[in-house]
Order: C-alpha cells, then sequence, then structure tokens
C-alpha cells in the first residue's frame, strides 16, 4: 500500500540511473519487512528549480506514505531502510533524506477495476 515518493535534482541522474534509484528504494522498501512487494507503488518526480540551504547543491527526497496507524518503531525501520537502500548508490546528491507520512486511514480510498465486469 504505501506509496513511495522520489523527488530529486534534474541534472542528479539520467533516466537509467533514475530506475537504478525506482528499484533500489522499492527493493529497500520491501526489506523493511513492513509491506509486500507487490502492493508497493514508487514513483520518482525531478525538479529543476531549487534551493538548498541557499545554494545549489543537488539532493533526493523521498516521502514514503502509509496508512495512519502504524508505530514510531515502524517509521523508523521503515525510514532507515530507505536510506540505506540510498546510500548503497554511488550518487552525487549533497544529501538525502526520508520523510514518513501518515495518509489517514478513515479517509483513504481505493478502487480496483475487475477485468470484464
Amino acid at each position: 500500500m504505501p506509496h513511495i515518493i522520489i523527488e530529486y535534482a534534474e541534472q542528479l541522474a539520467s533516466e537509467a540511473e533514475i530506475e537504478t534509484i525506482l528499484r533500489v528504494v522499492h527493493q529497500a522498501t520491501v526489506d523493511s519487512g513492513l509491506f509486500q512487494a507487490n502492493h508497493i507503488k514508487t514513483r520518482a518526480y525531478p525538479f529543476r528549480q531549487f534551493s538548498n540551504a541557499g545554494g545549489r547543491d543537488p539532493y533526493i527526497h523521498v516521502q514514503a506514505r502509509i496508512k495512519s496507524g502504524r508505530d514510531a518503531e515502524n517509521k523508523k525501520q521503515l525510514g532507515e531502510a530507505i536510506l540505506a537502500g540510498l546510500s548503497s548508490l554511488n550518487s552525487n546528491a549533497s544529501v538525502m533524506t526520508v520523510e514518513i507520512i501518515d495518509m489517514d486511514r478513515d479517509s483513504y480510498a481505493k478502487y480496483v477495476p475487475v477485468p470484464g465486469q
């Protein structure tokens, strides 16, 4: 169920490198032990215009949006797993950050169409 959103400075990576980042972050989320691989949605968005502490050092920020109800230890475990995956990459990012965000379980909705119905 988690939605993993990777934001990165456009100049950091080629399309092939982004595919690697997507794969590594997706696998790190699986490796956290909290989610099944086929429930994780991972995507990446480049940004062109940015400031990093007033400078132009490129960075990567990951949002892991999960349904509310997980305890602080689970969230820490997920964040650490994603950071471990990111840190294994040979990236020119000046900093890599991860933010775990609770999505309100009561207002989250999902529809999965059934083929042929």
